[in-house]
């Protein structure tokens, strides 16, 4: 077995694991940011581009049907190291070795493919002897470019497309206050506390969250220290009267379309779209009492890769800001494509993980696993994440999960999460993170309603996460930005 493994420390030292059958090197890819490629390409390749340009030669020559040939691993001033493979019948015979040339002579990219033995070249006195086919070896550098591929980060910010995106809810949720809650005519010379408008509103706790928080993002409602909330002078004076400034009329021209009564029902029922089969169904969430698309093999792979678009931009920037670098096993509760896993797999050689999910989701972690060339290290379990047991894992991570449901099923699953890790263990929870006072940001407070729309669920607080990780007896640290407005937050669990 041949791994050859990058984590971009921002140095170009200590950056690049070799393993070779059970021996694990870590060496530097220094010498190869001086090596060219025949791109046809002005701008200077990244590490992990010149390392895939290395890979597709090593593959290109392997193919040429040489019986002998040598592959360079290692670099130094003073000297290289070069895996020897020999080909006998249908077997690859691979023993690695030093050479007296030195590292400043070489160009990696052109030259780390040899037919003849490099100057001075000696086997190691214990050498580890690996038996296996040139196909073998083929699948190994396909498998270490593959993992390349899942460390790529975006190279354009796919952040405004997302806002844009979520920004419909903006002209629903506006049109529901105005043109059918009427939720302006509760300030008539007054300032109602959030409990006394939620009454007159008549809507449960969810809803009304979602609607408030929208609305103080949207710059239109403002809460002072005791509960009290008012309007602002933009929304008196164009929402409360219609005198010459007055558009709630013209914000009515909406109120008939599906868009807005769809949210206007789901406020008033707290229960969100019924996207299934029948009107009790919902897409992107699964518990017992329900009908969920997730259930249907099918819609389940399509609503799995749909969420995955945005998981590939994600989980490069999760897997490189919070790092695992000593951790063992992670558990990806409600892990879908997997992908928040595989970049931490693809990023750290010693670590495993387990995706648990749905048995219909299942198979797509199984997929891109197989991919991105992890599959012998990421194991998946189908189990119901609130009923089932949790396996014991030094972290388990929960990514954009929690905003699927309502405070009583999150914090009961961050107590079993917490109750499933060892001493020392932590619980990632990343997520997107609402301002302390539930006033937005902007962008935030429409996802919300975008999750209040879709799932049993809405955006959360810092404080909210913070609160019911540290009544799980963890101490909490964060949150740590990744993309697209997410973020980590750890608890560790700590000793009794």
């Amino acid at each position: 077995m041949l791994r050859i493994t990058f984590d971009d420390n921002g140095t170009s030292h200590n950056d690049l694991t070799v393993q070779v059958g059970n021996s694990i090197n870590v060496g530097d890819s220094y010498y190869l940011t001086l090596s060219r490629v025949d791109s046809g390409q002005s701008e200077e390749l990244s590490i992990p581009q010149k390392l895939s340009s290395l890979f597709d030669r090593w593959l290109r020559r392997v193919d040429e049907g040489h019986k002998e040939f040598y592959l360079l691993l290692d670099i130094s001033d003073e000297s290289t190291t070069w895996l020897k493979c020999s080909q006998e019948e249908n077997a690859l015979f691979a023993i690695p070795g030093w050479s007296t040339l030195e590292g400043h002579s070489v160009d990696v990219i052109r030259e780390g493919f040899r037919t003849v033995p490099p100057p001075d070249f000696q086997e190691f006195e214990s050498p580890n002897e690996i038996i296996g086919s040139i196909d073998e070896l083929k699948d190994d550098l396909l498998r270490s470019q593959a993992q390349l591929a899942a460390l790529k980060q975006p190279e354009h910010d796919p952040t405004i497309l997302f806002e844009h995106f979520r920004g419909t809810y903006s002209t629903q949720l506006l049109t529901v206050a105005v043109a059918h809650l009427n939720v302006f005519d509760h300030f008539n010379g007054i300032r109602p506390t959030r409990g006394f408008l939620q009454s007159q509103l008549q809507l449960q706790d969810r809803p009304f969250h979602v609607l408030l928080t929208g609305l103080k993002a949207l710059g239109l409602l403002t809460e002072d220290s005791l509960g009290q909330l008012d309007m602002t002078a933009t929304a008196r004076e164009h929402f409360q009267h219609q005198d010459s400034t007055g558009i709630a009329d013209y914000i009515g021209l909406a109120a008939e379309t599906s868009e807005v009564l769809g949210l206007l029902e789901r406020m008033k029922t707290n229960r969100p779209a019924g996207l299934a089969t029948d009107e009790n169904g919902v897409a992107f969430i699964y518990r017992d009492g329900i009908h969920s698309a997730m259930e249907e093999s099918e819609l389940a792979r399509y609503f799995t890769m749909s969420l995955a678009g945005r998981a590939r931009n994600v989980a490069p920037v999760l897997a490189d800001q919070f790092r695992l670098d000593d951790a063992k096993l992670l558990l990806d509760v409600g892990g879908g494509s997997g992908i928040y896993s595989i970049c931490y797999l693809a990023r750290n050689h010693n670590l495993r993980a387990i995706v648990l999910d749905r048995p219909e989701v299942l198979p797509v972690a199984v997929e891109c696993a197989r991919h991105y060339g992890v599959e012998d290290r990421l194991e998946v379990r189908s189990a119901d994440m609130f009923k089932d047991p949790l396996p014991t894992a030094d972290v388990i991570l929960l990514s954009n999960v929690l905003h699927d449901w309502d405070v009583p099923e999150c914090t009961r699953l961050v107590n079993r999460c917490a109750q499933a890790l060892p001493a020392d263990g932590r619980l990632l929870i990343h997520d997107v993170f609402l301002n302390d006072d539930l006033s937005g940001p902007l962008p935030i407070a429409l996802y919300s309603t975008a999750l209040f729309s879709m799932t049993e669920g809405r955006a959360y607080s810092v404080q909210e996460y913070t609160q019911w990780m540290s009544a799980a007896d963890l101490t909490v640290t964060g949150p740590t930005p990744t993309l697209i407005h997410c973020g980590v937050l750890c608890g560790q669990k700590t000793m009794n």
